[in-house]
């Protein structure tokens, strides 16, 4: 009785210790929408993936999987990879990125 009592504990641990699933560089975001076009901006301005990370937001420039775009993009946790957009005379707002990779959060 005690071994199988031991060997269900070990069982249960076991699946129990399951990784975070972030793999190195990613953070965990948040998708808002997808914003197509700003017509207020400056004469540049384009639409992207809007995308909340540490309680910012943030526009994605870059092109990203189809089912990020479009209006039925949903609020839906994420794990992301990017790099800040570097700034010149046409983007002068800091919170431009490119996504390296996106996936969904289990």
């Amino acid at each position: 009785m005690n071994s199988k009592v031991t060997a269900v504990l070990l069982i249960s641990l076991l699946l129990g210790c399951k990784g975070t699933g972030i793999e190195p560089g990613e953070v965990a975001a948040m998708t808002k929408g997808y914003l197509f076009i700003d017509n207020f901006g400056n004469y540049c301005s384009r639409g992207g993936l809007v995308t909340l990370i540490d309680g910012d937001s943030y526009l994605a420039i870059n092109s990203v999987p189809t089912e990020y775009e479009g209006f039925s993009t949903a609020p839906l946790p994420v794990w992301i990879r990017y790099e800040r957009e570097k700034l010149d005379t046409c983007y002068i707002e800091p919170n431009r990125i490119n996504i390296l990779s996106i996936r969904k959060r289990e």
